[in-house]
């Protein structure tokens, strides 16, 4: 009842109040505060419980997705949980499709020598049917439900498949490398790859696997604050 009743406050304080909140968050003077529909939307997913991420994360992924917008090509999610990032997805792509991988069932299986604490089953809270539902609004939204990436199976023969934008936030050092493995060749040139937890030394395997990947590739990974990463195809 008082996490419900501190998220009400917050989002009434974004949506009536922005020029406090930010100064509250110590944001005073960025243009975030200029773009009301970014707002909206994060004050929508505060008062439902789904701001998972810090709001730099968050604007992170927004602004970057709105960036591309106008490139061919797809957006995609590998890690979809509950659907708190991806409705910010929905909102940024216009008229492209997105694509949603998740096992909609938890974590797979976990190194213990390569993800940190993480275990299997982890996130199970998040149904395809609840995701689906939260995102009904928006059209050209497709659930690929299974372990990746396997679950692209059904598009892997697509060879005008192309991608503009991918967010990655699946923890664990193997899902991070399968979806670089995968999404890699099939990305748009100045196409977006966007990864979580790529700075936080609970989540090893993250970085492991960005560095691995890309240590004979010509892109730079650049962290981002507070914890992300991206690569921008060359």
């Amino acid at each position: 009842m008082l996490q419900r009743f501190r998220n009400d406050f917050v989002a009434w304080l974004i949506e009536r109040h922005p020029s406090l909140w930010l100064r509250l968050k110590k944001l005073t003077g960025h243009r975030l505060g200029e773009d009301r529909e970014f707002l909206t939307l994060h004050a929508r997913s505060v008062r439902e419980g789904k701001a998972l991420q810090r709001v730099q994360e968050r604007y992170n992924l927004w602004a970057l997705a709105c960036a591309v917008r106008s490139l061919p090509g797809d957006y995609a999610e590998v890690g979809v949980y509950r659907g708190g990032s991806a409705r910010f997805l929905c909102a940024a792509k216009g008229d492209a499709a997105l694509h949603l991988f998740d096992t909609f069932q938890g974590m797979p299986a976990v190194n213990p020598s390569t993800d940190g604490h993480f275990q299997e089953g982890e996130f199970a809270d998040g149904t395809m049917e609840t995701v689906r539902t939260y995102l009904a609004d928006w059209p050209k939204v497709h659930l690929h439900p299974g372990v990746f990436p396997q679950s692209a199976a059904g598009l892997s023969s697509d060879g005008n498949l192309r991608f503009k934008f991918v967010h990655l936030d699946v923890d664990l050092y193997l899902s991070t490398l399968h979806g670089l493995e995968w999404f890699y060749p099939r990305m748009e040139r100045g196409g977006v790859i966007i990864t979580h937890d790529y700075g936080l030394l609970e989540v090893p395997g993250v970085k492991q696997a960005f560095d691995e990947f890309f240590r004979d590739k010509p892109e730079i990974v650049i962290p981002l604050w507070y914890s992300q990463a991206m690569i921008v195809k060359l």
